[in-house]
């Protein structure tokens, strides 16, 4: 297998540069925190099939006693970050995995310990108690995790918390990043302990969000869904782009749309509506020949514009978010972009999380074998 090194003294050796090693070796470093595992997207790390291999679901679960996922999420309430949840979720279903979903409100101790290990999400909104039960369970009990990141909370802005950021990065067996942008910035703040790290492109149903046939799409109409167009998400800039861009048509989706609508009332191009069913929002896009959004802070991944061009739209947006920063995809570029290879990561990627997870979990020399699962 290919590594790349990130203990310094291998590095002082050998360098930095890619090696290619015997799957034991591989393990043994990476479960050491020595080396990451090289991965391309030409080269996606489970089968193309594998969502639909009998023979790996079967040998998933019958191991005997099925795997308990504590799968910790700030809210309930499905936002971004929710929805992608659900989708990893429901892939952990179909291979075999047995969930307990942890939130605030279904906040249970003894499920929490019944758990063969968890899964932090979005960690902000637990009750004192509820908070420092989990970290006990994770950093005194030694509970193993992976930690799943959303966003860039925990290194920046106001809700930033550097200490408990190196402590969960740091001791989990995987952490999970959405796009380069996130995986990078984390790594300006936090350094190697972000390894091992596995990159999961944004979990987006392709069986709803796709190219809809009997939808005439508007030449003119860019549409904006991201939830609430407050500040962060990009209200002014929105605003601005509008007012200079009277050749084109906007929709805004938003919750509050009557409030935000109010600004946008003199602008003839613009109409501001209501939040739609999210299984509704596939006619919204296929409607539309652009997807727009504009966030003023940083996005780790951007998944409306994920959802868009999945749809068949084009992006407008600008450098704070992260979904641009799969370059190999060329994204931004109406004649290069790679519409077959996106949708297949896309769709892959939830079955590719799980098969992370159990690698590092038990050791790629298990996993190649099959033997001790």
């Amino acid at each position: 297998m290919k590594i790349r090194y990130t203990d310094k003294g291998l590095m002082q050796r050998f360098g930095s540069k890619v090696y290619e090693v015997a799957d034991d070796m591989g393990a043994k470093l990476m479960r050491n925190r020595m080396a990451v595992p090289v991965s391309s997207f030409d080269n996606p790390p489970v089968d193309k099939v594998l969502k639909d291999k009998k023979e790996f679901k079967d040998k998933f679960k019958s191991v005997g006693k099925r795997p308990r996922v504590g799968w910790v999420q700030d809210t309930s309430v499905y936002g971004g970050a929710e929805l992608s949840n659900k989708v990893v979720i429901k892939a952990g279903e179909e291979l075999g995995y047995i969930f307990y979903v942890c939130t605030p409100e279904s906040f249970d101790k003894k499920k929490l310990i019944e758990c063969d290990f968890l899964v932090i999400n979005n960690f902000f909104f637990f009750a004192p108690g509820q908070f420092h039960f989990i970290l006990d369970l994770l950093f005194e009990y030694k509970k193993p995790y992976v930690k799943y990141e959303h966003d860039h909370r925990e290194i920046i802005g106001p809700d930033a918390r550097p200490m408990l950021a190196r402590l969960l990065f740091n001791q989990s067996f995987l952490n999970i990043f959405i796009s380069p942008m996130q995986e990078q910035n984390h790594r300006r703040h936090l350094g190697m302990i972000i390894d091992p790290y596995y990159l999961l492109p944004p979990a987006i149903d392709t069986g709803i969000f796709k190219l809809l046939d009997g939808i005439k799409r508007d030449p003119k109409l860019a549409v904006n869904t991201c939830g609430r167009l407050y500040n962060s998400k990009g209200y002014y800039r929105m605003l601005q782009f509008a007012l200079n861009k009277k050749d084109l048509n906007f929709e805004i989706y938003t919750r509050d749309h009557k409030e935000i609508a109010e600004p946008f009332e003199q602008l003839k191009n613009v109409r501001v509506f209501p939040l739609v069913e999210h299984d509704y929002l596939p006619k919204v896009y296929n409607r539309a020949t652009y997807t727009i959004h504009l966030p003023q802070g940083l996005e780790a991944c951007g998944r409306t514009i994920a959802e868009g061009l999945l749809c068949g739209c084009e992006p407008i947006v600008n450098d704070n978010l992260g979904i641009m920063s799969f370059e190999d995809l060329h994204i931004g570029d109406k004649k290069w972009f790679r519409y077959e290879k996106f949708k297949f990561l896309i769709e892959q990627g939830p079955y590719s999380f799980w098969k992370a997870v159990w690698y590092y979990r038990n050791g790629l020399d298990k996993v190649k074998g099959n033997k001790d699962e």
